[in-house]
């Protein structure tokens, strides 16, 4: 139910960010080691005063990731997010080569059209990745960004040069290097990280967790 990242796997994709992978953190659950306000990194939803803040790295072609999008998040945003119970942070984690070019077309598309774009790219998962197999991964990804306000091939061309999205891109993955990430999606609930597996594989279980974490927001 998750993708656990290997070393070559990682190389490969950081090294189209030109980053130095780092060694992978074989623990569970780790304390999350950012400093920052966790907003100065990622795209937010929901209540800056919630008492809970949970924290998604994700790559679009991870298909536990699309579980996740499609299938416990809808009801997290509804029950949590949309009530002022929850901030939500999703966080950009290249995981595989391509994920660096479809990030940067999300990114390209503005902070506004974010969440859309990352539908999109969920709802056309297999369909991009099959893309890039058959080496069509820029038509695919021009298609998706005409929908979102990337008007023409010459906007995506200049998008893909734009050395700030990689700069971006770089800053979030040295976060997740801090916080621990080896795997997707993994998330940080209130700056404790926990892979997506065991109780909050489901609604229930994430649910579950959100609702101890409000009972008890400081860990008291």
């Amino acid at each position: 139910m998750m993708e656990r990242i290997s070393r070559r796997t990682a190389l490969a994709a950081v090294s189209a960010l030109a980053l130095v992978a780092c060694g992978n953190n074989e623990n569970g659950a780790a304390q999350s080691k950012s400093g920052s306000d966790p907003a100065a990194f990622g795209h937010v939803i929901g209540s800056a005063d919630a008492p809970v803040t949970v924290i998604e790295y994700a790559s679009p072609t991870c298909p536990a990731c699309k579980y996740f999008h499609d299938t416990v998040l809808p009801e997290i945003e509804e029950k949590y997010v949309s009530t002022g119970k929850v901030r939500f942070i999703y966080r950009e984690y290249p995981v595989h080569e391509i994920d660096v070019p479809v990030y940067a077309m999300a990114l390209c598309a503005g902070d506004d059209n974010f969440f859309d774009v990352m539908d999109d790219l969920f709802e056309h998962q297999s369909g991009i990745t099959d893309a890039a197999s058959n080496g069509v991964l820029r038509a695919a990804l021009v298609a998706i960004g005409q929908r979102h306000g990337i008007a023409d091939e010459a906007a995506f061309d200049a998008c893909m040069a734009d050395e700030s999205i990689r700069k971006r891109l770089k800053a979030t993955y040295d976060e997740a290097q801090k916080d621990g990430v080896d795997s997707t999606p993994t998330f940080v609930f209130n700056g404790e990280m926990s892979r997506f597996e065991g109780d909050i594989r489901n609604v229930e279980g994430f649910s579950a967790k959100l609702d101890t974490l409000l009972a008890n927001p400081a860990g008291q």
